[in-house]
C-alpha cells in the first residue's frame, strides 16, 4: 500500500514547477543557480529563474565586470561549461527567465543593457510568488 502511495506522489510531483530566486552578487553562487535550473529542467520540471537584487548584473552585457573572482576563467581552465555555455543551455532547455524591474532600476541598468542571447520578461515579485505559491522555491 505504501508503494502505491509513493508512486502517486511521484506522478504529482513529476510535472511540478520550480522557482529559483536569484538574489546573490556572488558569481559562483549565481552560476550554481543556472546549473540547478538546467538540472531541474532535465528532470522535466518547469523552471523559472527570477532575477532580483544584484543578480540582474549577471545578465548585463558587461556581466564579466561582476565576476570579481574570475570564476568564469577558472571554469574554462577546468574545461567545465563556462557562463555563456550554461546560460545558452538554460535557454535551449526553455528555462523561463524573469527579472524584477525594481532590481534593474536599483542597479541603474535598463532593458537595453541585458544580453541578447536570453529571452527574458519582467514581472513583479508578487506575481511570481503568487504563481509559485504551491510549488518549490529556492532562494540563492
Amino acid at each position: 500500500m505504501l508503494f502505491v502511495a509513493n508512486i502517486e506522489i511521484m506522478k504529482i510531483s513529476k510535472n511540478s514547477k520550480v522557482l529559483i530566486i536569484l538574489f546573490t552578487s556572488d558569481f559562483y553562487k549565481y552560476y550554481y543557480g543556472l546549473n540547478l535550473a538546467s538540472t531541474y529542467k532535465a528532470t522535466n520540471k518547469n523552471v523559472t529563474l527570477f532575477y532580483a537584487g544584484y543578480s540582474i548584473n549577471f545578465l548585463s552585457k558587461n556581466w564579466n565586470d561582476y565576476d570579481k573572482k574570475n570564476i568564469n576563467k577558472k571554469l574554462k581552465k577546468k574545461q567545465m561549461p563556462d557562463y555563456l555555455e550554461i546560460l545558452k543551455l538554460c535557454s535551449e532547455l526553455e528555462v523561463n527567465f524573469v527579472f524584477c524591474k525594481t532590481a534593474l532600476e536599483f542597479v541603474s541598468l535598463n532593458e537595453d543593457d541585458i544580453i541578447d542571447s536570453v529571452n527574458i520578461t519582467s514581472a513583479p515579485l508578487y506575481q511570481i510568488i503568487n504563481e509559485y505559491k504551491n510549488e518549490q522555491t529556492i532562494f540563492i
